[in-house]
């Protein structure tokens, strides 16, 4: 038999079934029963030398805090193994968050190696003193902190799936997991007589969870008759800038895509105090234009002039990128930033294998005997897919475009600083409290999007 698991995503979300969100963000993890088949620690959890203790935000669990920033390694992983099979002028977006959900979800059923490459990919083994089944506890809370609801004009939800062939009986046990810590409900589908007719089923749901912003996330062909489970995360979001640019001072401008190729953009403008910074050492400007509601922003990073972005992201680590954010100042900043709207969509395949996920793909190899009531020793993940679809305009994200308003635009501080996004730059969509990216993407190419 063939397993397909599969992760979506937006710039968007929806939450967790509202009940089980709502048992689970209070509960302890004494109140959880987490038992899935197989349990990994890490061999190297009891041995590690004491390390200083890193300043955590307030009423933020430890291991909430640990998981949250290993979400983050993995984001800044898989992007720059993602952006190694991609020409500098193309554009990447994705939402990390969900991947690691997805595959979150996949773990409870794994065993063996198999769920030991899954802890170490998704450098879930970075999470101190804990064993792999208390992951899902701290993603139920992690999920509690991200989509609490901040702002009326504010909407990031996640919503969790199953979908599983119609004559398979599955775990108990992983149903259950999946749902109280997921809001993940188990669908039946017809896979083996109706698998066309399975996936549209599927990409319906996804497209009613992100407001119809992604569609036909699984491509034809994806399903076929083998297929017994497909695993589905959305996440939406929606945000309006705290700080609105205004339609009037908007103007066209040239975005240089490479020394070579430039193009017409519609420009916004605005200045105001932001967090910012200049690193000189890195050769890149920080600034972070905040959401309604403040704890979700937009970080964007724009290499000096004469540094490309590859450069960029080759130097860039989790720790380089957290003391960048800590060296953000208020200061008054003259921005100019594109009006531009990119989508995304890819295999996770082979960029998960590359990153040493090998068993899990593989029919010879993976061990996901928990998913199953009969031990599924056959089963394997055949392919996952993610898309993604991100649209930055004057009132803020995902909101319809407008036509520019020609007129100008120059600082009115001689002692402001200058954002001048004409060039390719890198963005995050985060959690700013506890510092999750929910979404991370490269401009390089905003031509013709506005």
């Amino acid at each position: 038999m063939k397993l397909l698991a599969s992760t979506w995503a937006l710039w968007v979300l929806t939450l967790c079934s509202v009940q089980a969100a709502k048992d689970i963000c209070n509960a302890k993890p004494k109140d959880i029963p987490l038992e899935p088949m197989c349990i990994y620690r890490s061999p190297d959890s009891e041995t590690q030398p004491t390390e200083k203790p890193e300043k955590k935000p307030a009423g933020t669990n430890p291991r909430v805090w640990e998981l949250s920033k290993a979400n983050s390694r993995f984001a800044l992983s898989f992007f720059k193994q993602l952006a190694k099979g991609k020409s500098n002028d193309e554009n990447i977006f994705l939402s990390p968050i969900s991947i690691s959900t997805a595959f979150a979800m996949t773990k409870l059923g794994a065993c063996n190696t198999t769920l030991e490459e899954l802890m170490k990919v998704f450098q879930f083994d970075t999470i101190k003193e804990k064993t792999s089944d208390q992951v899902h506890f701290f993603f139920a809370k992690l999920n509690c902190r991200l989509y609490s609801k901040k702002h009326e004009t504010t909407k990031l939800f996640s919503a969790n799936r199953l979908f599983g062939d119609k004559s398979i009986l599955f775990n108990e046990s992983y149903q259950d997991i999946s749902e109280m810590v997921y809001g993940a409900k188990l669908l039946p589908l017809d896979f083996k007589g109706k698998p066309e007719v399975s996936r549209m089923t599927i990409n319906e749901w996804i497209a009613n969870k992100t407001e119809n912003q992604i569609k036909d996330t699984l491509p034809e062909g994806s399903i076929d008759s083998n297929t017994i489970l497909v695993l589905v995360n959305t996440v939406y979001f929606k945000g309006q800038w705290k700080h609105r640019f205004d339609k009037e001072n908007t103007m066209n401008s040239d975005f240089h895509v490479s020394e070579t190729h430039k193009c017409q953009v519609t420009m916004m403008t605005q200045e105001r105090n932001f967090q910012y910074a200049t690193i000189y050492n890195d050769k890149v400007m920080i600034l972070e234009l905040p959401y309604n509601g403040a704890d979700i922003t937009m970080v964007l990073i724009l290499p000096f002039e004469g540094t490309t972005l590859s450069e960029v992201v080759e130097n860039m680590n989790l720790k380089k990128l957290e003391g960048w954010l800590q060296d953000m100042r208020e200061t008054t900043v003259s921005v100019q930033l594109p009006r531009f709207r990119i989508e995304d969509n890819f295999s996770l395949k082979e960029q998960l294998m590359k990153m040493g996920l090998e068993h899990l793909f593989s029919p010879g190899n993976a061990s996901l005997p928990g998913m199953v009531a009969d031990g599924g020793h056959n089963l394997y993940i055949s392919n996952a897919y993610h898309k993604a679809f991100l649209e930055v305009n004057e009132d803020g994200s995902k909101a319809a475009a407008a036509t520019a308003v020609v007129t100008t635009v120059r600082s009115l501080s001689i002692y402001a600083k200058d954002f001048i996004a004409d060039r390719p730059f890198l963005l995050l969509i985060r959690k700013s409290s506890i510092n999750t990216l929910i979404f991370t993407g490269r401009v390089a190419n905003p031509c013709g999007s506005s």
